[in-house]
């Protein structure tokens, strides 16, 4: 059972980096047709922000973890409990990409999404499921 779910766990991982990774390279064609003129200091504001908001919910993620895990598997609903444990991990990782997806629609600043994917896509590997979380 613990084998099955661990299997599932590295699926859903899998999954979500999948999605954050195509939603960038889907917005990577578009940028050509909505690039705005954008001051250099409001661009570097953007970046310092979105890396703030990498290390503040990074960091918060990965202190979660450390208090959240292991489960044991003796109790009811631990699968339930694993999953929506790893849900809103991904989640708090995530906010840095959809900070720089959200400015990137209005905007089109390039390099803001690509420091949000980078940041996203190093927390989920951080966070990546571990046979050490199941016990």
């Amino acid at each position: 059972m613990k084998e099955l779910y661990f299997k599932r766990a590295r699926q859903f991982f899998f999954a979500t980096l999948g999605f954050v990774s195509l939603v960038f390279f889907a917005c990577l064609p578009l940028y050509p047709y909505f690039k705005l003129p954008l001051h250099p200091n409001l661009v570097l504001g953007m970046l310092a922000f979105n890396l703030l908001l990498g290390v503040i919910f990074i960091s918060l993620a990965l202190f979660l973890r450390k208090r959240l895990f292991p489960i044991k598997v003796e109790e009811p609903y631990w699968s339930q409990r694993a999953t929506a444990r790893y849900f809103w991990l991904y989640f708090l990782v995530g906010i840095p990409f959809a900070f720089s997806f959200l400015v990137f629609i209005v905007f089109a600043s390039l390099a803001l999404l690509i420091e949000g994917y980078l940041l996203t896509v190093s927390g989920l590997i951080l966070l990546k499921p571990r046979e050490e979380d199941l016990i």
